[in-house]
């Protein structure tokens, strides 16, 4: 241990004579060693971190898979069957997706996000209140007194944090709830929930084919995964074979509720981990040519040392000392560089992140960066010890002042590196240009709807379980919209119940194409036509008002939009997407047609087809326009309880918003509203892109800079090397153009090295980003062809100023300084 701290003690020394060096490692490091851990601290965060409830390893989420293999969720009648039958699983619990809902009863209106859970949810994660209590088995039944847990943030924000019981009720849904309970800070299940009610009190569905319910269970001690997935698919293979076409279940799908959570991220995440391990790499090889060279300037003083007896273990633990100071400095200075850069990241565009809130520079993180700093130390110890070990101490001694500067084998180890640098930097560029150019191509997909000059106003009104509370529900909405269509400006004014990338529930299911009017009296009528293949079809369901189409611009292909005669007594109507129309009528004119889709409210009330309108990307500008429904908001009641009005006007989306809020006000004052433009959905939709985009993009630019920096170095330190030849060269007639292109020449040999290098590793790494881009080919020549380019432009540009150097070398002062 002494020779090692003895030789800290000289390292600190020649460090502290050679600032300029020891700042340049210190800072290349920081940078490599920051970026790869602040990415870690988000794949640890969100990827390989537990979920923070007991035994998360045995929590799960099941799936009903349907004959034509998708996913889907449970119906009532199949997830009682397969809870009763399992012995594999502990526990198993329905659980609805988010609902928002208007909340009074807070210390002001606000909206929440409600979800209804089953008797055993919170025993599935082992959890329980931290203040308060659980529901009680009286509550979770039918008629049970309305009650709500609430989670600890909601409490805080909106109840003041008041101690439970509490005189005051929260009121939504149209009911009065109790709170008794304040769930953990750290549980957020499903993502974002802030209050849950007892699923038993809402009404038990008996049919099969009503897939309404997310299921999460917990395996028990000791079992396989692999036999519970076994023992599920026997059971779906038997209800199956029992309830025939009743079902549509085939099998059941079972995935980690951890997999279920943050899978969709997985790809995206590890990505951008190598991404920044591929710059870590650059900087590591920018430290490592720096190292070399000063290696070189030492050669003398070394094999002084070796000619009185230092052995290779001496010159080895003389570089592991530099090296670990080099190291752990630029280890240090990377750890606080990776924790203001985790919230820097964070900020940009990373709400569409699973777990984001869990991530942090945890002490896991903190031991990743010293990890990296000791293999590093340890890597440039033994590249530069190895590369000084082969030196002769008497061929050193007795070469000339400018030869001692170098080698032949350390600068084919320099020019290796930089080609490595290139080579990785060209990675990341064509990675960060392909997620470009899909971006601009979504940017440039035409959604089917308006992007500009549309404010969107969305509200939740009480819901509409009967007729009178409908009616009411539909009148404010036509005040409403009355309202704001004689604001100075306004064009068109429409409402619909789930609008486009809004990314709330939306509705889809089956509906029944009729031959009268007669045909379904009753939803058995509609489940045994449901299950006729040329009687059923498949489509997302919406409930609009006769100015949305209008104030969205949806074009109208055929036959009408809905207007003044479509009331509520009137026959009721319905407007279908063209790709509902094709799919659905292919060759055949569906004005007119009579269809039954009352399984998505309740009213079997059969609509007639009275228009065809442009498809509309409402999932996702990635994504094909879905076969969509529109009902008259006028006549299916049942759906007027949440509604988003779209109001279209040349001033612009922001002023728009400016306008609408006072109309809000006056009419609803009682009534949380929330206003944004249609240009902050569209980019919204595209925050996960933007998010890989810009990360990748900001590795691959800092990557280039370090790689022609250490190219420009080589060249460089390759001119000086060679300043005699140079003056030979002019002495025997040669041109300062003919040095000039000597020395770019070979600059562009690396270059272009580099990047041949480069292409083959990225086409070999090219199916990685396949599913991240789209409209593009992850081996697009332009893209391949153009960043080869602009690698090959910026590397010679680089290198212009030593090669400009090397050709103004005057001959007669080279040559008397070598006489």
């Amino acid at each position: 241990m002494d020779p090692l701290l003895r030789g800290l003690r000289q390292t600190l020394r020649a460090l502290f004579r050679t600032p300029g060096f020891a700042l340049s490692c210190i800072l290349l490091l920081a940078v490599g060693i920051g970026t790869s851990t602040a990415l870690f601290s988000v794949v640890e965060g969100v990827l390989l971190r537990p979920l923070p409830y007991p035994n998360a390893e045995r929590l799960v989420q099941l799936s009903e898979v349907s004959r034509k293999g998708k996913e889907i969720r449970f119906s009532d009648p199949n997830f009682e069957d397969v809870q009763a039958q399992s012995r594999t699983l502990e526990t198993l619990a329905q659980v609805s997706g988010a609902m928002t809902v208007t909340v009074t009863g807070t210390d002001e209106p606000t909206f929440a996000t409600l979800v209804l859970a089953s008797r055993d949810f919170f025993r599935t994660f082992g959890v329980q209140p931290v203040t308060g209590r659980a529901f009680t088995e009286e509550e979770q039944r039918a008629g049970g007194a309305p009650v709500v847990m609430v989670s600890q943030t909601f409490w805080k924000r909106h109840l003041g944090g008041r101690p439970l019981p509490m005189s005051e009720t929260l009121t939504f849904e149209g009911r009065s709830y109790t709170v008794v309970g304040v769930m953990p800070e750290s549980f957020d299940y499903p993502a974002g929930a802030q209050m849950w009610t007892p699923r038993e009190q809402e009404a038990r569905l008996p049919s099969r084919t009503a897939h309404n319910w997310n299921v999460v269970g917990r395996l028990a001690n000791g079992v396989d995964p692999r036999a519970a997935r076994t023992e599920l698919t026997g059971i779906a293979r038997e209800l199956a074979a029992r309830h025939g076409g009743e079902t549509g279940m085939m099998d059941v799908s079972m995935v980690s509720l951890h997999e279920s959570i943050v899978g969709s991220s997985r790809s995206t995440l590890y990505m951008l981990l190598g991404a920044a391990a591929f710059l870590l790499l650059v900087a590591g090889g920018n430290v490592t040519n720096l190292l070399l060279a000063r290696a070189a300037t030492r050669r003398r003083e070394l094999a002084v040392h070796v000619a009185l007896g230092a052995g290779p273990g001496a010159l080895v633990r003389q570089f592991l000392a530099e090296s670990l100071v080099l190291s752990l400095t630029g280890g240090a200075l990377g750890a606080l560089l990776a924790t203001w850069g985790v919230p820097a990241m964070l900020a940009l565009e990373a709400s569409h992140l699973p777990r984001a809130g869990e991530v942090s520079v945890s002490v896991t993180a903190l031991l990743f960066a010293l990890g990296l700093s000791l293999l590093l130390a340890v890597g440039l110890a033994l590249v530069t010890a190895l590369r000084s070990a082969r030196q002769s101490p008497w061929a050193t001694l007795t070469q000339s002042g400018r030869t001692q500067a170098g080698g032949g084998g350390a600068e084919r180890m320099r020019r290796a590196l930089v080609v490595g640098q290139l080579a990785l930097t060209l990675v990341l560029l064509v990675g960060a240009a392909l997620l470009g150019r899909s971006l601009m191509g979504l940017l440039s997909v035409d959604p089917g709807y308006r992007t500009e000059d549309v404010a969107v106003l969305s509200l939740v009104l009480p819901p509409a379980k009967e007729a009178e509370v409908g009616q009411r529900n539909v009148r404010f909405q036509e005040h409403l919209i009355s309202k704001l269509e004689g604001l100075p400006g306004v064009r068109a004014v429409g409402a619909v119940s789930s609008f486009p990338l809004e990314g709330g529930f939306a509705g889809n299911g089956s509906f029944v194409v009729l031959n009268r009017p007669d045909d379904v009296k009753n939803f058995d009528d509609f489940g045994r036509l449901a299950r006729e293949p040329e009687r059923a079809g498949y489509a997302e369901y919406r409930v609009a008002s006769e100015g949305y189409f209008g104030a969205l611009g949806i074009r109208l292909v055929k036959g009408r939009l809905f207007d003044a005669r479509d009331t509520l007594e009137a026959p009721h109507v319905a407007v279908i997407s063209e790709s509902l129309a094709k799919a659905r009528w292919p060759g055949e004119d569906p004005l007119g047609k009579l269809v039954q889709f009352g399984n998505m409210d309740g009213d079997l009330r059969p609509f007639t087809v009275v228009g065809v309108v442009s498809d509309v990307r409402d999932q996702g500008l990635d994504e094909a326009p879905k076969a969509t429904f529109y009902g008259c908001s006028r006549q299916r009641l049942r759906a007027s309880s949440s509604f988003h009005i779209a109001v279209h006007g040349p001033s612009g989306s922001e002023a728009l918003v400016a306008a609408v809020r006072p109309v809000v006000r006056e009419l609803a004052p009682e009534l949380p509203a929330r206003l944004r433009t249609v240009e902050s959905l569209h980019s919204s939709s595209l925050a996960a892109r933007r998010f890989s985009l810009l990360l990748l993009g900001a590795f691959g630019a800092m990557a280039l800079l370090l790689s022609v920096a250490g190219l420009a170095a080589v060249v460089s330190y390759a001119v000086a090397q060679r300043t005699q030849e140079f003056g030979i060269r002019f002495a025997l007639g040669a041109t300062a153009g003919d040095v000039l292109k000597l020395v770019l020449r070979q600059a562009a040999v690396l270059a272009g090295a580099g990047v041949v290098l480069g292409m083959a590793v990225a086409l070999a790494l090219s199916q990685g980003l396949a599913g991240m881009v789209y409209g593009v080919s992850t081996t697009d020549p332009l893209v391949l062809v153009g960043v080869s380019v602009l690698l090959l432009a910026v590397a010679l540009l680089a290198s212009w100023l030593p090669a400009r150097r090397a050709s103004r070398v005057d001959p007669m002062t080279v040559l008397r300084s070598e006489g």
